[in-house]
């Protein structure tokens, strides 16, 4: 991918997470739970995990906030760190956006080889 198509991509993902953590918090206060990234940082975490992908500030960050979640919701019924962690990932990305367009574009290579590797197996 070039460096536009990544910085596209980057860009609408981050205007995903802002888009569901804003739902999360209207969800918490409207009904006491965010659900949305909660989900969302399960199917990141899971695709770190699939893909062996390195770990880095933002990828912990949302791993210790669906922890934290998960924790609240089965002790407590509700979850609401997960809006607020996507919010200062989206903070700390914005200000670090050359490191995290490079880190990307290895993630993206990882996650093609693998796919790669799979049809070979398949």
């Amino acid at each position: 991918m070039n460096s536009e198509s990544l910085e596209r991509a980057l860009t609408a993902s981050l205007t995903l997470m802002l888009g569901l953590a804003t739902l999360d918090l209207l969800l918490y206060i409207w009904v006491g739970t965010a659900v949305l990234t909660v989900l969302a940082h399960a199917m990141s975490l899971w695709m770190v995990l699939r893909h062996r992908l390195i770990f880095d500030l933002v990828k912990l960050l949302e791993a210790s906030a669906l922890l934290v979640d998960l924790y609240l919701i089965t002790k407590y019924g509700f979850a609401v760190f997960s809006p607020i962690a996507t919010l200062f990932s989206i903070i700390h990305i914005a200000l670090n956006k050359e490191y995290h367009l490079g880190k990307l574009q290895k993630d993206l290579d990882k996650v093609f080889a693998s796919k790669s590797n799979d049809a070979e197996d398949d």
